[in-house]
C-alpha cells in the first residue's frame, strides 16, 4: 500500500503538470482572441467581465504551479505528500475545468466550433476530474488527512 500511495503522489503531480500546460495554452488563446475580437467598437479585452476571467485563469495557473512544485519538492526529499498531492490534483483539475468554461464564454459561439480547440479542451478538462482519483476522492483524502 505504501508503494501504491507513493506512486499516486508522483502521478498526481506529474500528470497534472500537463494540465497546467493546457491551461497556459488556453490563457494565451484567450488573451490573443480578446485583444483581436471587437464588440461595440472596442476589443472585448477591455470589458471587465472578460478581463476578470482571464486574470482568474492566470491566478489559478500560478497557484496550481506552486502546489505541484511543493509536491515535487517533498517527494524529492523522500517525504510523504499524500495531503499535498491530493490538494494539487483537486485544485489543478477543477481549475482546468473552470479555465475551459471561461474560455468558452470568452470565445462565445466560436468556442463550440471544431475550428477552435475550446470545445475539445472542455471535454479533456472534465476527464481530469475523474482519473487518478475523482475530485470527490481527493476531498475525502484531504478530509482524512485533517482528521475528519
Amino acid at each position: 500500500m505504501a508503494i501504491f500511495n507513493s506512486a499516486m503522489e508522483w502521478e498526481r503531480a506529474c500528470i497534472f503538470a500537463t494540465h497546467l500546460g493546457a491551461m497556459e495554452r488556453l490563457l494565451d488563446d484567450c488573451v490573443a482572441y480578446a485583444k483581436q475580437r471587437r464588440q461595440f467598437g472596442k476589443p472585448i479585452a477591455k470589458f471587465e467581465s472578460v478581463a476578470n476571467r482571464i486574470a482568474d485563469m492566470k491566478v489559478a495557473i500560478e497557484a496550481g504551479r506552486f502546489l505541484l512544485y511543493r509536491v515535487g519538492t517533498m517527494k524529492d526529499r523522500g517525504e510523504s505528500a499524500v495531503l499535498e498531492s491530493a490538494m494539487a490534483k483537486l485544485f489543478v483539475s477543477e481549475s482546468h475545468v473552470q479555465a475551459a468554461r471561461d474560455a468558452l464564454q470568452i470565445f462565445g459561439g466560436y468556442g463550440y466550433m471544431k475550428e477552435y480547440p475550446i470545445e475539445r479542451e472542455l471535454r479533456d478538462a472534465l476527464a481530469g476530474t475523474l482519473y487518478s482519483g475523482s475530485s470527490e476522492m481527493q476531498r475525502k483524502i484531504i478530509a482524512s488527512c485533517l482528521g475528519l
